[in-house]
């Protein structure tokens, strides 16, 4: 058998790079669409700002999440709705971040925070997920609801009903 009769071998294959840590590749990828949504907003902002800006003068709490209070879509924004939920803070409005880029723009832009969720009380930025948390751990949430809001009785007395945001 002589040398030519041999087959050539494969040209050799590139080495796939992967991420250090996937969380490094995931915040990137959230940090890409943070930019995006800012543009975004950016282009559109008397429409934007003007719908949203309406949207927290007329309600007490207005929460920009990912998803909705029954439908979460990060695991930040479960939390949040759970200290919520268990500090009796309502009533609640909630708007969905992923919606739209230009909601997401919103709100990183008029908070100067990146990370969903943002919680505004009267129209002005309140906490995100971690001021939240330490608020929460403080009891400092539990003020943010009222007297009126919370359910009375003897088996679930001062506790919110299922479902009810």
């Amino acid at each position: 058998m002589c040398s030519s009769d041999l087959r050539p071998l494969a040209a050799p294959v590139a080495a796939r790079h992967f991420a250090a840590s996937p969380l490094e590749s995931a915040q990137k990828v959230y940090d890409d669409l943070v930019a995006k949504s800012v543009k975004e907003f950016e282009a559109n902002k008397d429409k934007v700002a003007g719908d949203l800006d309406a949207e927290l003068a007329g309600n007490k709490m207005v929460l920009f999440m990912e998803g909705t209070p029954d439908a979460p879509k990060s695991e930040l924004s479960m939390n949040v709705v759970k200290m919520l939920t268990q500090a009796q803070v309502v009533p609640l409005m909630s708007v969905d971040v992923l919606a739209h880029p230009a909601i997401l723009g919103y709100t990183v832009s008029k908070s100067a925070r990146s990370r969903a969720p943002h919680l505004y009380v009267n129209g002005s930025f309140y906490a995100d997920h971690d001021g939240l948390l330490a608020k929460y751990n403080a009891g400092e949430l539990s003020q943010l609801g009222t007297e009126a809001t919370k359910s009375t009785g003897s088996g679930f007395g001062g506790e919110l009903p299922i479902a009810n945001y």
